[in-house]
């Protein structure tokens, strides 16, 4: 009897060593900040045959079995990347930002290849409803809905599976495109007000003044003056098509396959105390880069992939100033916010800049905006965190001043 216990606990010892890592190839990136695939050694799994691990479990779609280590290739790929990334990113909160909310967070369900919407009632719309393709999202947990026999279920994070886009149909805002349109609408109406100036001055001298040097109104001068108004008409209309003609004319984002992704979605989670899950603004966005370019130890996101990402992803390197339009959740993902908070992490010093990120959470709020709150929460937290307070509050509002802030 002594012999079959000794047995058959040395065999519960293997097993649970065995659960607790398992190696397998993922995508990370290298010294360099290269993407390959490796092997990585997955740690604190539950599990002998799947991806469910202590604080994390892997699934397909809306199935809720994890996906097993036997799976196909390239699922199997997506969820190790998921989970070997996932497990970074929590370690980054838990020992470095010694968050005690990250630390006791509630094991998390994680969906890749999940296409339905999120539905605040019923956890996921309806499969009739239109698919999604190429992003990431932090859902909230919800009560479920009992007379729909919807259990409550915790917070998760939602993979969406890739899909090829063709140009056209597009329907994201390329900021750069945008930023330039501007410029040039602006351009285009000067140049268009300084003809019209010009015409209605050589109009006026070749009626009331037959003396003056000025060469008098003609046709020609009409004529020349028209056509290159026309001109620039013609080149501002054109910008659209030829940048449409000279950009790439399919696009893809394997959101499961892309580390700096994963990682923003894990922040969006750690900073769920204080910035809830059901928004998106340039703040939380902006919050969620910083993060995620800390644990990746890059100033660039979500870069260089090709295989599983053709977006331009986010530098926070990207030098450009503040617009209002920021401010608006349609450009809520661009990487200004991301610039700037990485710029405000080497005025506090990188000995005390991630706390002092951390910090920031609680002096901002969902709602908060970048002219407002945000200039508001750097100056508080600087107050609270900062080695040489009235210096460095001189050197953010310096360095926001600098960014047309």
């Amino acid at each position: 009897m002594k012999t079959t216990n000794l047995i058959l606990s040395s065999f519960l010892f293997a097993s649970s060593v065995f659960a607790s890592e398992f190696s397998t190839t993922a995508l990370i990136r290298d010294d360099n900040h290269n993407p390959k695939v490796d092997t990585v050694t997955l740690t604190d799994l539950e599990s002998t045959e799947a991806f469910d691990g202590k604080y994390f479990k892997i699934v397909k779609g809306k199935e809720e079995t994890a996906v097993k280590f036997n799976a196909d290739e390239q699922l199997r790929l997506r969820a190790a990347t998921t989970y070997f990334h996932l497990m970074k990113a929590r370690n980054f909160f838990v020992d470095v930002v010694k968050a005690d909310y990250v630390a006791n967070f509630p094991k998390m369900t994680i969906r890749i290849e999940h296409s339905n919407q999120f539905s605040e009632l019923g956890h996921f719309t309806n499969d009739a409803y239109e698919p999604q393709f190429n992003n990431a999202l932090s859902i909230p947990a919800g009560r479920g809905y009992a007379p729909r026999n919807v259990a409550p279920w915790g917070a998760e994070i939602w993979f969406r599976p890739s899909k090829k886009i063709h140009i056209n149909d597009l329907k994201v805002n390329n900021l750069g495109t945008q930023e330039f349109s501007v410029l040039m609408a602006s351009f285009r109406n000067q140049i268009h007000m300084q003809s019209l100036n010009k015409f209605l001055t050589n109009v006026i001298v070749s009626v009331t003044d037959e003396a003056s040097e000025v060469k008098p109104f003609s046709s020609e001068s009409l004529i020349r003056t028209v056509g290159a108004s026309l001109m620039l008409e013609l080149g501002f209309r054109a910008v659209d098509p030829v940048t449409k003609a000279l950009s790439r004319k399919w696009y893809w984002l394997d959101t499961a396959m892309v580390p700096e992704i994963i990682y923003h979605e894990y922040a969006h989670i750690a900073l769920s105390d204080k910035l809830v899950l059901s928004h998106s603004t340039a703040i939380i966005e902006g919050m969620a880069d910083f993060f995620a370019g800390q644990i990746a130890d890059s100033p660039t996101l979500a870069k260089g992939i090709k295989q599983y990402n053709v977006y331009n992803g986010k530098s926070a390197k990207r030098k450009q100033n503040y617009m209002t339009e920021f401010e608006m959740t349609e450009y809520a993902n661009t990487d200004f916010v991301f610039g700037l908070l990485w710029e405000m992490k080497k005025i506090v010093g990188e000995d005390r800049g991630v706390a002092f990120m951390y910090e920031l959470r609680n002096n901002l709020t969902t709602n908060s905006s970048i002219r407002n709150e945000l200039i508001e929460g750097l100056l508080k937290s600087c107050d609270d965190m900062c080695s040489s307070p009235f210096n460095d509050r001189i050197s953010i509002l310096k360095a926001l001043n600098h960014k047309g802030i």
